[in-house]
C-alpha cells in the first residue's frame, strides 16, 4: 500500500504541475477571452501540455520537455511584466472554483478509491498504468502483449499519466486524481459560461455537473438500496445507458467519455465567446480563439472519438451563425475556416493510425425501429424539457398549433422524438442567437436524430442503440445543461442581489459541505473500503495473497515485461495483475479486445492459449516464448479457472505467499 505521506506528496506535486502550467499561459490569452483568460487557461494549459507531450512521446523524447515550453513562457511573461498582483487577486475566484471542484471529487475517491472490476476500472487503470511505466507513442495494450493502444482513443489516459510522471506518483494514486482533476477542468469552464453570460448568480452553470435525471428522483422514493437507484438512474431507456455527469463521476470510472467532458464545457465557453463577442475581438483575437477552438476540437477524436461526430457539426453551424450575424466577406470566413483545418492537423498522425490500424466497427446509420417511450424518455430530459416549455411559452401562445407536433408523432409512435421536436420549435420561434437558445435547439436536435437513427456497430441487435444513445446522449447533456441553466440564471438574476459578500461566502462554504456530505453518504453505502488514494490498498483485505505477488511485481519488473494470468470474459477480477501494474498480459478481458479489434486478430486463440499454457506442461514454455512472456502468476483466480500442471523445468519461482506464485521463465 502507497503510504500516507507518499499519497499527500502526489496530490501536492500533481496540483503544483497544474497551476504551473496554468499560470504560465493565461496572460497569452487575454486577446482572445479577456477576462475569462486566468479560468480557461486551466483547461487550454492541459490541452497544450497533453499535446506537446505525446509528439515528444512521437518523436521519442523525454516527455519532462513538455514543460519547458511553459517554463519560457513564463519568464517571457515576467520580462515583460504581463503579471499584475492586483489582477491576480481578483482573479482568486477561479482557483477556489477549481480547487472546491477538485477537493470534492477527491472526498469521493478518498472514499471509495478502489480499482475493482465494476464497470470498467480495470480497463483504465491497466491503460494509465501501461502509459506511466512506457509513456512513448504508441503505448503498449497491456491486455494484448505485442499490440498497441492504436484500437483505442486512449489520449485522455495519456493526459493523466503524463501528469503522473511529472510527479513521480504510482499508477493505484493516479487513478483516483484523474477524475477530481476533470471535474475541476469541467467547473472552470462552466463557470466561465457563467460569468461571460450572466450578470449575477454565475456559478449557475456548474450545475450541469451535480443536476440528476428525473429518473433518480424517481428511484430514490422507490426504497431500493443507494447502489441500486444510482444504477437504475442510468439504465431508464429501455436497452440503453443513460449515464449523466454526476453519476459518471461518482461511480469513479475514469473512462474516456468522462474524461472528455471537461473539453466538451470548454469548447462549448469557447463558442459562447465567438457567439456574443466575435465582432468585438481584434483581428488578432480571432485568430487566437481559432487556435484555442482547433485544439479543443482536435484533441476530441482522441480523446473520446464519439464527441467529434456531435461537436464537429455543432461548430460548423455556430459558425455559420456567427459569420453570417457579422459579415459575410470572404476574410471574416478565414478564421473560422481555419478552425476546422487547424483541428485535423492536430492529432493527425493519432487519427492516421487509429483509423489504419485499429479500423472501425461502425457501419453506418440506421432508422430507428424501436423508439424510446415516453416515459422513460422524460425520466431522463424531464428537467430540460420542462425549462424549454416554460422559457418558450410565449412562442407556443403565438402558434398554439406547435402542440399538435408531438402529438401526431406520438400517433406514428415516435413521441419522444415529438417532444424534442416541439422543443426545438419553441426555441427557434424566439429568433435569437444567444448561446442558450443555440445550445438548446442543438441540444434537442442531438436527442432528436437519437430517437429516428442510430449509429450500427458490434452492440448486437437487442442493444443496438446503446451506444447511440449513451455517447450521444452523454454530449446532448452539456448542451441542454448549458442552455437551462442559463435561462434559469436569466430568471434568478435579480434575486438575491443584495446579499453581503461575507453571506455569499458562508452560503458557498455551506453548499461544499452539504455536497461533500452527500459525496461521504454515497461513499459510505457503497461499501468499498476507503480511507486511501491507492486504488489497490482493497485488496490486500480482500485478496492479500494477490496483493502481494502484485507488489512484488511492480519491484522487480520493467516496463514491457510480458506477465500471463488468467484470462476471460469482461468485467471480472481476471487481468487485475495487469490493471494494478500496468504490465501486458497476453489478453486481458477477451470480450473488449475483440470489440476494439473488431473482431480482427487473434484475442479468442490467445485466450485458449493461456489455459493450455497452466494446464498443458507440454506446450507452457513454448507458448510463452511465442508471446514473450518473463514472468507466470498463479493466484486464486487461476487456480479457479484452471486445472493446473506446470512443467517441472524452464520456470523459477521467484516468490510465494498463501497460495500465490509467480514464476520466472528460466533459461
Amino acid at each position: 500500500m502507497i503510504s500516507p505521506e507518499m499519497q499527500i506528496v502526489t496530490v501536492v506535486l500533481w496540483l503544483i504541475v497544474i497551476k504551473f502550467c496554468q499560470m504560465t499561459v493565461y496572460p497569452y490569452l487575454k486577446l482572445a477571452v479577456t477576462d475569462l483568460a486566468y479560468g480557461l487557461s486551466y483547461p487550454f494549459s492541459i490541452l497544450i501540455l497533453t499535446f506537446v507531450s505525446w509528439y515528444l512521446g512521437v518523436v521519442g523524447l523525454p516527455i519532462q520537455l513538455a514543460l519547458l515550453p511553459f517554463a519560457l513562457a513564463g519568464v517571457y511573461a515576467l520580462i515583460c511584466r504581463k503579471y499584475d498582483i492586483e489582477e491576480m487577486k481578483k482573479n482568486l475566484r477561479w482557483d477556489l472554483v477549481f480547487l472546491g471542484a477538485f477537493a470534492l471529487m477527491l472526498i469521493s475517491r478518498f472514499l471509495t478509491p478502489g480499482i475493482i472490476p465494476s464497470g470498467e476500472k480495470f480497463m483504465d487503470a491497466a491503460f494509465l498504468g501501461s502509459i506511466m511505466l512506457d509513456p512513448s507513442v504508441t503505448p503498449l495494450d497491456p491486455w494484448y502483449a505485442g499490440g498497441e493502444l492504436s484500437i483505442y482513443y486512449y489520449l485522455g489516459h495519456w493526459m493523466c499519466g503524463v501528469l503522473g510522471v511529472f510527479t513521480g506518483g504510482a499508477s493505484t494514486v493516479i487513478f483516483n486524481l484523474m477524475l477530481p482533476t476533470v471535474f475541476a477542468l469541467a467547473a472552470i469552464s462552466a463557470y466561465a459560461v457563467g460569468v461571460l453570460l450572466l450578470k449575477r448568480h454565475q456559478w449557475i452553470p456548474m450545475l450541469v455537473l451535480v443536476i440528476p435525471n428525473a429518473a433518480l428522483i424517481w428511484h430514490i422514493f422507490s426504497g431500493a438500496g443507494a447502489v441500486g437507484i444510482w444504477w437504475a438512474s442510468t439504465r431508464v431507456i429501455e436497452n440503453t445507458i443513460n449515464e449523466y455527469p454526476l453519476f459518471s463521476f461518482l461511480w469513479g470510472d475514469p473512462h474516456a467519455h468522462v474524461l472528455g467532458c471537461f473539453n466538451q464545457l470548454f469548447f462549448l465557453c469557447l463558442l459562447s465567446v465567438m457567439l456574443v463577442r466575435w465582432k468585438l475581438l481584434p483581428k488578432a483575437g480571432k485568430y487566437l480563439l481559432a487556435v484555442m477552438l482547433a485544439l479543443s476540437l482536435g484533441t476530441m477524436p482522441a480523446m473520446n472519438s464519439w464527441d467529434v461526430m456531435v461537436y464537429a457539426a455543432v461548430y460548423i453551424v455556430v459558425a455559420a451563425v456567427v459569420w453570417i450575424k457579422e459579415g459575410h466577406t470572404l476574410r471574416d470566413a478565414v478564421p473560422l475556416a481555419l478552425v476546422p483545418v487547424l483541428s485535423l492537423a492536430s492529432y493527425a498522425p493519432f487519427l492516421y493510425t487509429m483509423i489504419s490500424e485499429g479500423g472501425s466497427s461502425v457501419q453506418g446509420f440506421f432508422l430507428v425501429t424501436t423508439p424510446s417511450a415516453i416515459n422513460e424518455f422524460l425520466g431522463v430530459y424531464l428537467f430540460f424539457v420542462a425549462v424549454f416549455v416554460i422559457y418558450g411559452f410565449s412562442v407556443l401562445k403565438k402558434y398554439p398549433w406547435l402542440i399538435a407536433v408531438p402529438i401526431v408523432f406520438a400517433v406514428v409512435g415516435y413521441a419522444a422524438a415529438g417532444v424534442a421536436l416541439f422543443c426545438i420549435l419553441l426555441l427557434l420561434g424566439k429568433k435569437s442567437s444567444t448561446p442558450e437558445i443555440v445550445f438548446g435547439i442543438l441540444g434537442m436536435v442531438i436527442v432528436f436524430l437519437m430517437e429516428v437513427v442510430y449509429l450500427k456497430d458490434y452492440m448486437g441487435d437487442v442493444y443496438y442503440r446503446m451506444n447511440t444513445v449513451f455517447k450521444f446522449g452523454f454530449c446532448a447533456w452539456f448542451m441542454l445543461g448549458a442552455s437551462a441553466l442559463l435561462m434559469i440564471g436569466s430568471w434568478v438574476s435579480d434575486r438575491f442581489a443584495e446579499v453581503s459578500r461575507k453571506r455569499a461566502v458562508a452560503a458557498a462554504v455551506v453548499v461544499f459541505i452539504v455536497l461533500a456530505s452527500m459525496i461521504g453518504f454515497f461513499g459510505i453505502h457503497l461499501g468499498y473500503p476507503g480511507g486511501t488514494l491507492d486504488g489497490a490498498a482493497w485488496l490486500e483485505v480482500s485478496h492479500p495473497a494477490d496483493a502481494a505477488g502484485i507488489s512484488f511485481l511492480t519491484g522487480v519488473a520493467v516496463p514491457g515485461d510480458v506477465i500471463v494470468e488468467a484470462a476471460d470474459g469482461s468485467y471480472e477480477y481476471n487481468g487485475r495483475v495487469s490493471a494494478m501494474t500496468g504490465l501486458p498480459t497476453i489478453v486481458g478481458w477477451v470480450g473488449h479486445e475483440v470489440g476494439w479489434r473488431n473482431g480482427v486478430g487473434d484475442a479468442g486463440t490467445r485466450w485458449t492459449e493461456v489455459r493450455a499454457i497452466y494446464e498443458d506442461p507440454s506446450r507452457t514454455l513454448d507458448l510463452m516464448d511465442k508471446y514473450g512472456a518473463k514472468y507466470l502468476f498463479v493466484g486464486e483466480v487461476e487456480q479457479q479457472k484452471y486445472n493446473l500442471n506446470l512443467p517441472d523445468e524452464g520456470l523459477i519461482e521467484i516468490f510465494t505467499a498463501d497460495g500465490v506464485s509467480i514464476y520466472q521463465r528460466g533459461d
